[in-house]
């Protein structure tokens, strides 16, 4: 008997879910799927996520100290690249040979200085570089944007000697030392890269190179990776707390590491207050260093709880609004077919609203229109779509006809010429016919050669309103560069600002284009002999074009100079970014001078990338 009741029962559940509208139906399923998971997850997350957050702070503090470290160790192998190109630099035994001599070594300090100098505005991380010998400082180079720099610290704080037994233990490898500098009352920590200087040629022992460490780029590091406000990271070296983010005690972090043993993995220590991580790292025998109070997590855990009975609270006011507004998703497409069906019943074929929808009414309905306008194709629309077929036909056979047909006129313009003995109007129709084909290309970049190719002729049009004599061209070109490929156009605009700003106002002048392959760069120089560009002038380009706004330029000028600068600079910094640089330097009456330098690697990276995306849009149309 119980079992026929049940039965009973649940058919007559079967009986009324059928009757009910679909609207209905889904709340109702909605509702069931909805309330059990949310008492079993609310009972279970609780102690699920209690665990899980003390093992989610351990797992992140882990990640972070290994990020750090790797960066750190980045660096530290990056300025001590620094170091090692330092000691290449001709003019530093210049200096030291000339001080052991007790010669006038002067200008070959200033020179010196110029490449301490681009050394230091290159690479933010250095704050200052020295060379000494045991008597005295040769050559000290400072980032002036920096409060201490060597000049404050050797010798009056560290002695040249004590300098001298520092780089003598690395033997000709960089040293890094850490110590703390008293300026204003407050104690400060300053990292130092020492190693020796050996002659090249004799491997005598001349000297000490010494470049101090803008510590900041810690500061960065860890500002990047820390996104907690109650952990705390500091990066230690020989007992010195270099850079430290957030609050740390640090007189027991110092106890935890002398305890220290394993000098590979990192070693964890929990007490009732903190818990401690500490990550070594050997190549300047530093450690990594995070803490976090033990109290946090505990408060993390009891906001868990609260949070836990508003959101299952908030989850079911929020999924059972999506519920009532999925249902009503996807009665408005039924509906719709619904209704649609009965218009073709009275003879209207006309097709649903599109509903952007890309699911299974989705393609219901778009099979639902297909089919509609397939009737209305057969019955009504094929002689029209005849004539317009035939329409594009023609359009598209008279969009390819017509630069063939340009070419063709051109080519009879140049046998006329020709048999007329005009020679420079034959000359001009080749010039401004390879000028087209090369504008008519679809390719973003062309080889270097024509480039060239396409100046050449550019130039040539130009000598007519010139004159041969007034205008020259002259090329230099490395041939191991001809074939390298250049965004279109790249030379050309500069070449055309040359001649109508410094030669153009002259009245005559020469041009020179030079392309060189030096440094693992390509090297672009286009210098005239114009009229040049005035003081002001230049500083006022040179900041707009860094600021990528547009160059403010008088009425006559602004047609050519916009384009030519703004576009090519434009065009490097998209293609290329920090691979590429670009400078301008001019005189009045002396001429402008413009160069382009683009490393090899982001010249061939530039092409294939180019490559891919051309297949990429092939592919696309195909589809």
């Amino acid at each position: 008997m119980k079992m026929l009741k049940i039965k009973l029962i649940f058919r007559n559940l079967i009986k009324y879910y059928r009757k009910i509208s679909i609207y209905k139906k889904f709340l109702v399923v909605s509702y069931i799927q909805i309330f059990i998971p949310i008492i079993l997850i609310g009972v279970l997350s609780f102690r699920i996520s209690s665990d899980l957050i003390f093992k989610k702070y351990v797992g992140y503090t882990s990640d972070v100290i290994k990020t750090a470290r790797l960066r750190i160790v980045d660096k530290i192998n990056e300025l001590n690249s620094i170091t090692q190109d330092i000691l290449y630099q001709t003019e530093l035994y210049n200096v030291l040979d000339k001080s052991m001599k007790n010669m006038d070594y002067y200008d070959d300090v200033t020179s010196l200085t110029n490449k301490f100098r681009k050394i230091i505005l290159g690479h933010l991380d250095v704050q200052s570089i020295g060379v000494f010998t045991k008597e005295k400082k040769l050559c000290i180079v400072d980032n002036t944007s920096k409060e201490i720099g060597l000049d404050e610290i050797i010798p009056s704080q560290i002695s040249l000697e004590k300098v001298y037994k520092i780089a003598e233990m690395g033997n000709g490898k960089p040293i890094w030392y850490v110590t703390l500098l008293k300026k204003d009352k407050e104690n400060k920590a300053a990292v130092l890269i020492t190693r020796c200087i050996n002659n090249p040629k004799t491997l005598k022992f001349e000297g000490i190179l010494a470049v101090m460490i803008n510590t900041e780029l810690f500061d960065k590091t860890f500002s990047e990776l820390v996104a907690e406000k109650s952990q705390a990271i500091s990066v230690v070296g020989n007992g010195i707390f270099i850079s430290t983010k957030g609050e740390i005690n640090k007189e027991k972090v110092l106890k935890f590491m002398s305890q220290i043993r394993n000098k590979n993995g990192i070693v964890t220590y929990t007490s009732n207050e903190y818990i401690v991580n500490i990550l070594p790292i050997k190549q300047v025998e530093w450690y990594i260093v995070t803490s976090i109070p033990v109290k946090i997590l505990f408060r993390d855990i009891d906001k868990l709880r609260m949070w836990l009975i508003v959101l299952c609270f908030l989850s079911f006011v929020i999924t059972s609004a999506m519920s009532i507004m999925l249902s009503m998703d996807f009665l408005k497409p039924i509906n719709a077919i619904v209704e649609a069906t009965k218009r073709i019943r009275k003879g209207e074929y006309k097709t649903i609203e599109n509903l952007d929808r890309k699911d299974e009414l989705g393609i219901l309905i778009d099979n639902f229109n297909s089919m509609v306008v397939k009737i209305n194709h057969l019955i009504n629309s094929i002689y029209k779509e005849q004539i317009t077929r035939k329409e594009a036909e023609l359009k598209v056979l008279q969009t390819q006809l017509n630069p063939h047909f340009l070419f063709n006129i051109l080519e009879s313009i140049n046998w006329l010429a020709q048999l007329n003995g005009v020679s420079q109007i034959s000359d001009v129709v080749i010039a401004l016919s390879k000028l087209l084909e090369v504008n008519l290309k679809e390719e973003k970049f062309l080889t270097l050669e024509e480039e060239i190719k396409y100046i050449s002729s550019y130039v040539s049009i130009l000598k007519i309103n010139f004159g041969e004599e007034n205008l020259k061209l002259e090329v230099d070109v490395d041939r191991k560069a001809l074939k390298l490929r250049i965004p279109k156009l790249l030379i050309q605009p500069l070449v055309e600002n040359s001649i109508f700003h410094g030669i153009r106002p002259k009245g005559f002048g020469r041009i020179f284009v030079g392309c060189y392959i030096w440094n693992d760069k390509l090297a672009i120089i286009v210098k005239d002999d114009g009229i040049g560009i005035q003081p002001e002038k230049l500083k006022g380009i040179r900041q707009n074009l860094e600021d990528n706004s547009e160059v403010l330029l008088d009425q006559y000028e602004r047609s050519y100079t916009r384009i030519g600068l703004v576009n090519v600079v434009k065009r490097l910094k998209l293609i290329y970014g920090r691979d590429a640089n670009f400078s301008i330097e001019s005189l009045p009456q002396r001429g402008t001078t413009i160069k382009i330098e683009i490393l090899l690697d982001a010249l061939s990276k530039a092409v294939e990338e180019s490559l891919q995306e051309f297949s990429g849009e092939g592919e696309e149309v195909n589809v």
